[in-house]
């Protein structure tokens, strides 16, 4: 993913964190388990999508990987 799209990325999640919250707001706080495993995981993503890390920090993949 290039880092233009990252503004459209983070656009997303917090649409999405949008959503979730406002569920939370409609079900007094009582999600159901995978929904706040979701809210979760979109709160994760928006976090590392706003730290700048100016290398891939994913490293080299598996000498067993095969390459796509």
């Amino acid at each position: 993913m290039t880092l233009s799209r990252m503004p459209v990325v983070r656009m997303h999640l917090a649409a999405a964190a949008a959503s979730l919250h406002a569920e939370a707001c409609e079900t007094a706080g009582k999600l159901p388990a995978n929904v706040e495993r979701v809210a979760h995981l979109v709160d994760d993503a928006l976090r590392e999508a706003d730290r700048d890390v100016p290398t891939d920090v994913r490293g080299l993949p598996p000498e067993d990987w095969a390459a796509l």
